[in-house]
């Protein structure tokens, strides 16, 4: 499991090299910088991860790491969001098909609980651990377009009646921040067991059925 995950984070890099040609010197060490602190993010806590055994690792010097990242919380930042990258477009594909709101939501939270799973626990703690306290973990590009999915999903949930009308957009922003806050902290392994509990809250209390 843990190769295919290395596997997986090189392959999106190939990719990316066969559509662009290949990499010059300058973004061959940067890519090395990435591929080795990912490889460590799978296998230690963050803390014990230090930028003289990344540059060591990578065959570049600790100047060459902060040319690219301005700090270790940087670099961590943009290996973890990078791997999640992917997932937001494809999210965008499930908002534009033809399934109904539940069956959209619950295709966004199989998606996503699906990705963490393709990662390590060190990973996953790792991921929750930057999550919970680096205010600068999403940068302000994948908040909008992360804003915009959610904007999206509300959409078609008042269109079909799951939400309703009295949740204003204001409340929605309050109730995603509430739950997004209230994860932090929280293992990934017992996100993962809640996820489908979770779903089920999140999608009848938005009802506000007050005739029960």
């Amino acid at each position: 499991m843990h190769l295919v995950q290395i596997r997986g984070y090189a392959y999106d890099t190939f990719r990316q090299q066969r559509r662009m040609g290949p990499m010059n010197q300058t973004e061959r060490k940067r890519q090395a910088v990435l591929d080795v602190t990912f490889r460590l993010l799978n296998d230690k806590p963050i803390k014990a991860i230090t930028i003289d055994e990344i540059a060591h690792d990578a065959g570049v010097s600790k100047v060459t790491v902060f040319k690219y990242f301005t700090s270790k919380n940087h670099l961590m930042n943009v290996v973890i969001t990078h791997a999640f990258d992917a997932m937001l477009r494809q999210i965008k594909d499930i908002l534009d098909g033809d399934m109904g709101f539940v069956e959209t939501y619950q295709a966004i939270t199989t998606l996503k609980m699906d990705q963490v799973r393709r990662y390590t626990a060190v990973f996953q703690e790792n991921m929750m651990t930057q999550y919970s306290t680096s205010p600068d973990f999403f940068d302000a590009d994948a908040l909008t377009m992360q804003n915009e999915l959610y904007r999206h999903l509300m959409t078609k949930g008042r269109a079909e009646g799951y939400i309703s009308p009295q949740v204003t957009d204001a409340d929605m922003q309050l109730i995603l921040h509430v739950f997004t806050e209230g994860m932090k902290g929280v293992e990934a392994s017992r996100l993962l067991e809640s996820a489908d509990f979770l779903t089920r809250f999140f999608l009848s209390g938005l009802r506000m059925d007050e005739s029960r």
